[in-house]
């Protein structure tokens, strides 16, 4: 096909075809519609132009004009019969423009227009003023704000109308009253509601309505993602609930012991050791331990928590608040009761905790009977502990337990 230039003045205005029958005006910044352009035109592309107004004599007599394109010309008004002088068209492309305001008349000199394009023109419902348009076959008005599918009551007696488009709009459900005049038309008509955000029909929307297509497969695959999702974030939550709940003895003693460590700086110690030990260890603890420390001189203040935990307060309050951070030594009595004590462990892992985080927190281990190496591992930091620092040994020889009770005690007097 040949095209040729229309030129008003130096400016370059628009091209045709050597039969006078299609135009392309687009993307000149045109703020007019050209008088060159002949009669006889059947096509003509004004897209992306400056048209903020239509008036009624803004376009030239051009009664064989059947396409008419206006896509992006920034129209904002439509005067009443501004289509006058184009009246027999019968496809208008109105394709993103920011309409605000559009007359009782503006579009109803348009009686032969069988296909209208509204698309992304911020459109908030279907109530649009085109009640002479009974010609009307096709309505697109998809990528608007439209949140509900019914049509204007005038559009019953549209004959031919055959095609509704309403793909990405905000149209969240269908319900029976809102298809009460697609159910009227009788037609055969294809319903595009792709890209939807539809999370319910009612029972009986589409009932006696003759569908030729109906195109809602984006908005089912929104739906099946959304439950998809809904499901994925309930279990994630019950998954999570289980492990808190799980591990609930943890993520406090965590919480508590971070708590502390912020208040550590303004606490004074009130014990010299805590003491963590297993109660079926207790008859040693008291005869021997406590004896020898707190009666000896000078004087040992030990945390026990059988005598020293504040009545009422949770466990794990008292072991950091009494025991660990308010003690300036921990005493931890190995022994085979204490490997399978559950507080046991608890108390050495915080222990082991606030020694990372105070950095000058002093463990001091006695083994009281011997355990084996692999029970050893099973207790979060001990081995290792065994392994990188000086541990005490108690003795039934009481010439060894003397050394024991001096290195025992120097270790918990001294200061680091």
């Amino acid at each position: 096909m040949v095209f040729i230039l229309i030129q008003n003045g130096n400016a370059e205005e628009c091209t045709k075809d050597v039969y006078d029958r299609h135009y392309s005006c687009e993307g000149r910044n045109l703020t007019y519609i050209p008088t060159s352009i002949p009669s006889s035109v059947e096509k003509l592309d004004f897209s992306f132009n400056l048209l903020p107004s239509l008036q009624k004599h803004l376009f030239p007599p051009l009664y064989d004009l059947q396409v008419l394109d206006l896509t992006r010309c920034q129209i904002q008004f439509i005067a009443d019969d501004a289509f006058h002088n184009v009246k027999n068209v019968t496809t208008l492309i109105l394709t993103g423009n920011p309409i605000s305001y559009t007359a009782p008349d503006g579009l109803n000199s348009l009686h032969k227009l069988k296909r209208l394009v509204l698309a992304d023109t911020g459109l908030l419902s279907l109530n649009v003023q085109f009640n002479n348009l009974t010609k009307l076959q096709e309505l697109n008005v998809g990528t608007n704000m439209i949140q509900t599918i019914a049509l204007p009551q005038f559009m019953m007696n549209f004959k031919d109308f055959c095609k509704l488009d309403l793909h990405a709009n905000k149209i969240s459900s269908l319900k029976v009253d809102h298809t009460a005049v697609l159910r009227e038309m009788k037609g055969n008509i294809t319903l595009i509601l792709s890209s939807n955000p539809i999370l319910h029909i009612e029972l009986g929307a589409f009932k006696d309505i003759y569908l030729k297509e109906l195109n809602i497969q984006s908005c089912v695959h929104i739906r099946r993602l959304t439950i998809a999702l809904c499901i994925f974030a309930v279990i994630f939550l019950v998954f999570v609930s289980l492990l808190a709940y799980k591990f609930q003895f943890y993520l406090r003693y965590g919480y508590i012991l971070l708590r502390g460590y912020r208040a550590s700086r303004q606490q004074e110690w009130s014990y010299d050791a805590f003491v963590i030990y297993s109660s079926k260890d207790e008859a040693w603890v008291m005869d021997e331990l406590v004896e020898n420390l707190e009666n000896g001189n000078p004087p040992i203040h030990l945390c026990l928590h059988v005598r020293d935990f504040e009545a009422g307060k949770a466990i794990t309050s008292n072991i950091i608040d009494e025991g660990i951070m308010g003690s300036r030594k921990t005493i931890v009595v190995v022994s085979k009761h204490f490997m399978e004590s559950s507080w046991c462990r608890f108390e050495f892992e915080v222990a082991q905790s606030w020694l990372v985080m105070e950095r000058n927190a002093n463990i001091i281990i006695i083994i009281l009977e011997e355990v084996e190496e692999e029970k050893s591992k099973k207790v979060f930091g001990l081995h290792k502990h065994l392994k990188n620092n000086t541990y005490l040994k108690w003795s039934e020889n009481p010439i060894n337990n003397m050394t024991f009770w001096i290195r025992l005690r120097k270790a918990v007097i001294t200061r680091n």
